[in-house]
Formats: structure tokens, sequence, C-alpha cells
């Protein structure tokens, strides 16, 4: 549910700072403070160079592709639909999944997802509030980000075993904020604008940061270690009653009714998932 945070601070951010900056101070920090944290056992672990170099190029697509999307998207709609949007991560984790043979279709999988994507579309399908002023061209840059996150979530799953999480997290995330520095030293705006920031727009970075950075990733990749993709991705349901609740009170988001609708869809799809 942290990551329904996210998308409220993020977009919260957008107004008064690039998304691309956004997005590099805040994975760049996390990271920072990952290998602060576990500096010791983080050189003290051999990685085998097929295996960075597949590191680094996931870890682009997670904290490069998925960051930069999702802010642009949250600057033009609503976070409670970029939350529902981010919970059809199942739908794209067992497509890729399945493709690349990383786990076995199943009647339950495809049903569940059927059921959550119902729910999310049924939401958005209805007139948004006025203070997304494009939602449809939000929406997909929020879904490439979505993609960008499942290709991740089904990828990192062996090198979480084999080098532990909090590992592959600090490799994967300095890939990514590296490529985001890059990208922002060419299309972002100057980084200098971040000093000028009101209080409450650093409280933001700090939620994004440490809760919404150190915290959940933290969570996500034990549970990786743990569970299957597609039953990680698909708790990822809960994420819009967060982004909801908090768009509702933090931005002044208008709550549909529809949106209980999709909530309780999606966390039908989470128990049907696992249904054995």
């Amino acid at each position: 549910m942290l990551g329904g945070s996210t998308f409220v601070f993020t977009r919260a951010l957008v107004s008064s700072l690039d998304p691309l900056i956004i997005s590099f101070v805040r994975y760049g920090l996390t990271a920072l403070l990952f290998l602060i944290f576990f500096c010791v056992n983080f050189t003290n672990v051999k990685f085998q160079k097929n295996d960075v170099f597949y590191m680094v190029i996931i870890g682009i697509f997670m904290f490069t592709i998925f960051p930069i999307f999702m802010a642009l998207g949250l600057e033009i709609t609503t976070s409670s639909r970029a939350g529902l949007l981010y919970a059809t991560m199942p739908i794209f984790t067992i497509i890729i999944a399945c493709i690349f043979k990383i786990e076995t279709f199943s009647l339950s999988k495809l049903i569940s997802v059927f059921i959550a994507f119902s729910g999310v579309y049924f939401c958005l399908s209805e007139f948004v509030d006025p203070t997304a002023p494009n939602p449809v061209k939000g929406d997909v840059l929020m879904t490439i980000g979505v993609i960008s996150a499942s290709i991740f979530t089904v990828f990192s799953g062996k090198f979480l075993k084999k080098y532990g999480n909090i590992n592959v997290l600090i490799l994967t995330i300095f890939s990514g904020s590296i490529s985001t520095m890059l990208v922002s030293l060419f299309l972002g705006k100057k980084i200098s604008n971040i000093l000028v920031l009101s209080e409450m727009n650093y409280f933001y970075f700090f939620m994004l940061i440490v809760p919404g950075g150190i915290l959940m990733m933290f969570l996500w990749g034990k549970a990786l270690q743990i569970i299957s993709p597609t039953q990680a991705s698909i708790t990822l349901g809960f994420n819009p009653i967060t982004a909801t609740i908090l768009g509702h009170y933090i931005l002044n988001e208008i709550i549909s009714a529809r949106i209980f609708v999709a909530i309780g869809l999606i966390i039908i799809a989470i128990i049907f998932s696992n249904w054995k």
C-alpha cells in the first residue's frame, strides 16, 4: 500500500519540480542510503559479469523508465487513476512471465487478471475531475511505466534469490539513477530548483525516499524472494486505496463511487489468484 502514496506525493511535486529531477533525486538518494546502511554486505558480494549486465538493464527499466513515465503521467492525470493503472501490472507480468516460460499459465491467473482489469476499466471509463487536464494521455504514459516495472518484477526474481534483495536493489537503483541523471542533463530543467522548494515539498520528498523508497523497495524485494512475480504483483491492487484516500485529502481529488467497485474487484482478483 506504500506504493499508492508515492503517486500522491509525486503528483504534489510535479507542479513545482521537473519530473526527471524528481525521479533522479528520489532514487539517487534511496540508492545512496541503501549503500550507506548495507555497505559492508554489498562490497563482499561477488557478482558474475553476465548477471551485472542483466541487472543494469532491468534496473534501467524499473528505476529510469518507470519513474519518468509515472511522473510525466501524473502531470496530467490523477493519482487515483495512476494507482488503478499500477494495479494492472499482473496483466503484463503474467504475459511476460508466460512468454519467457518463467511461470506456467493457469486458468486461475487468467480469471484473476480479467476480474482486476474489468474493475480498472470500469473506473477509468468514467469522467474524471477537472484537476486532470489530459487523463487519457496520462494513462498511456503511466501504462508504459507499468510495463517497465513488470519487466523488472519478472526478471529480478532469480537475482534476488541469488544475491539477496538489498544487494540487487543497490545495484539496480544505482544503474537506474545514473541513467536518469544522464537523461535529465539533456532533457530536464535546472536541478538547482530543488533548493527553493517549500517545506511541505521537502516533506513529500522525504515520504518518497524513506517509506516510499527504502521501506517499500526492501519489502518488495523480500516478497519476490519468497513468492512468484505474479503473486507479488497482484497484491498491488491495494495501492489504489492509498492513492485515492491520500489524493482526496492532500490534492483535493474527487473520489468517484466507481473506484470502490474497482478496488473490490481487484481484491477479489487477489484472493482468486492465490486460490489453490
